[in-house]
C-alpha cells in the first residue's frame, strides 16, 4: 500500500489560518487515519505537532531541525530535492504540501497534493509584500501541474479555476471546520479576568486576525469611530499579530480621538482567544477577501453575534448565521454594529442562528474528505458517489 508524506515544516509557532487547519487535521487523523500510512515532516522546535503526530496509528515522524529549515534557502532545498529524495526512497505514492509552494519534480514517482488557502496573491497582489508575492505567485502559476488540488472553499476553487481553467489536476473540497465543543464552553474565569486587567476592557466589539491590509481593519476603525460616540462603554479590540504594510494603521489608530478605546493586544493564543470570544458583545471580521473565513465560523460557534462580509467565501462560511455587509461600505458596517448593539433580540436570534451554521463544519469532515481524496488519488478507493467533492 502506497504512504503519503504530509509536509508540516510550512508552519509558523504562532498559529493562525493554515497553523490552526494543519494541527485540527493531524488531531483527527488520530482516531480516522485507519489503515493509511502515513509520514509527516516537522521541525524539532514544533512540540505540539511533535506530540500530535506520535498519536497517530501507523503514521512517522521525520523530524527536522529548525535552526537549518526555518530560513528560506534551505526551506527550498528541503522542499525541491529532499523531499523528492525521501519520496523516492521511501517508495511514498503522494506527497501533500500544505501552503501553496510544492516539490516541482516528481519524476512521475510520486502524486504531488497541495492545498490552496486562497487567491489573494493573484486577486489582490497589492495587499502582499513584492517577495512574497513573487515566490507565491510563482507556485500557483505551477500547480495546474500537480496531480491534486485541495480548496478549502467551493469559492478558492472557483476563484482558481476562473485564472486556470484548462487545470486537469484532480480537485477536491475541504471545508474547514472548528471545535465546537471548546468554543461552545464557558471560557476559564481566570483567564477572562486576567485578559479584563491587563487589556483594560468591560464591553468590546472583537477582531481576531493577522493585522493586514486585505483584513480591512482600517475600515473597521472607522466604523468603530461611527458607533462610539452613542455607546460610551463599547472599545475595539484588534487580538493578532503584526503581519506586514500595518504602518497607515497605526498611525491612524493613534491619531484616532478614541485612541484609548481601541485595543491592540497582539498574537493571543487559543486559550486568550477563546476567552475573548466568549467575552464580547460583537464579533466582526470584515476582511476584502477570503480563501475560508475562519474567525467567523469560531465567532458563531462561540456565540458571538458576528458580522462578516458579502463576498468571497464568507457569505459560504456564514449563512444566514452572522450578518452579512458590504466591506467597501463604513456606514454598512457601523449600521450592523448598531443594530446587534441596540436590539438584544436581534443578536439572540443571530447567536442561535450562528450556533445552528457552525455545526456544518466540522474538523472531522475535513479530515475525512482529505483521506478519501488520498485514497482515490492513489488508486486505492473507487471514486465515490457524493457529489460536489472530488473534480477532474
Amino acid at each position: 500500500m502506497k504512504s503519503v508524506l504530509v509536509d508540516l515544516t510550512q508552519l509558523p509557532l504562532e498559529r493562525t489560518g493554515v497553523g490552526i487547519y494543519a494541527v485540527n487535521y493531524v488531531k483527527r487523523l488520530q482516531a480516522q487515519a485507519g489503515g493509511m500510512r502515513l509520514h509527516f515532516l516537522v521541525l524539532d522546535d514544533d512540540a505540539e505537532l511533535l506530540r500530535e503526530v506520535a498519536a497517530i496509528p501507523n503514521a512517522s515522524a521525520i523530524v527536522l531541525k529548525a535552526k537549518l529549515f526555518r530560513r528560506f534557502l534551505f526551506r527550498v532545498l528541503l522542499e525541491q530535492v529532499i523531499i523528492p529524495a525521501l519520496a523516492l526512497v521511501k517508495g511514498i505514492g503522494a506527497v501533500h504540501s500544505l501552503h501553496y509552494s510544492f516539490p516541482l519534480l516528481s519524476f512521475g514517482r510520486f502524486k504531488r497534493i497541495v492545498t490552496v488557502c486562497d487567491m489573494s496573491f493573484f486577486l489582490f497582489p497589492e495587499l502582499h509584500v513584492p517577495a512574497k508575492r513573487v515566490f507565491f505567485q510563482y507556485f500557483i502559476r505551477r500547480l495546474p501541474k500537480v496531480e491534486g488540488l485541495l480548496f478549502i472553499s467551493e469559492s478558492t476553487m472557483n476563484d482558481f479555476m476562473r485564472d486556470f481553467p484548462l487545470c486537469a489536476a484532480e480537485r477536491c473540497v475541504i471545508p474547514l471546520g472548528t471545535e465546537l465543543a471548546r468554543l461552545q464552553a464557558p471560557a476559564d474565569p481566570r483567564v477572562v479576568a486576567e485578559l479584563r486587567k491587563r487589556f483594560d476592557i468591560g464591553r468590546y466589539i472583537l477582531y481576531v486576525g493577522t493585522i493586514e491590509p486585505r483584513k480591512n481593519i482600517l475600515g473597521l476603525v472607522k466604523a468603530f469611530e461611527q458607533v462610539a460616540p452613542t455607546h460610551p462603554d463599547i472599545k475595539l479590540v484588534i487580538a493578532g499579530k503584526l503581519g506586514w504594510d500595518y504602518d497607515s494603521l497605526l498611525q491612524y489608530i493613534e491619531a484616532s480621538p478614541l485612541r484609548d478605546r481601541i485595543v491592540l493586544t497582539g498574537y493571543v493564543n487559543e486559550t486568550e482567544k477563546h476567552a475573548l470570544l466568549k467575552s464580547a458583545d460583537l464579533f466582526t471580521y470584515v476582511s476584502f477577501y477570503e480563501g475560508f473565513g475562519l474567525p467567523v465560523l469560531e465567532g458563531m460557534a462561540a456565540g458571538v453575534p458576528s458580522i462578516t462580509s458579502n463576498i468571497s467565501s464568507m457569505p459560504e462560511v456564514a449563512g444566514n448565521g452572522a450578518l452579512q455587509v458590504n466591506p467597501n461600505n463604513t456606514d454598512e458596517i457601523a449600521a450592523a454594529m448598531r443594530s446587534l448593539l441596540d436590539h438584544p433580540e436581534a443578536r439572540a436570534s443571530l447567536v442561535e442562528r450562528g450556533h445552528a451554521q457552525s455545526r456544518a463544519f466540522t474538523w472531522e469532515n475535513t479530515t475525512a474528505i482529505s483521506l478519501d481524496f488520498y485514497a482515490r488519488l492513489l488508486g486505492q478507493r473507487e471514486a465515490g458517489t457524493q457529489p460536489g467533492q472530488l473534480r477532474g
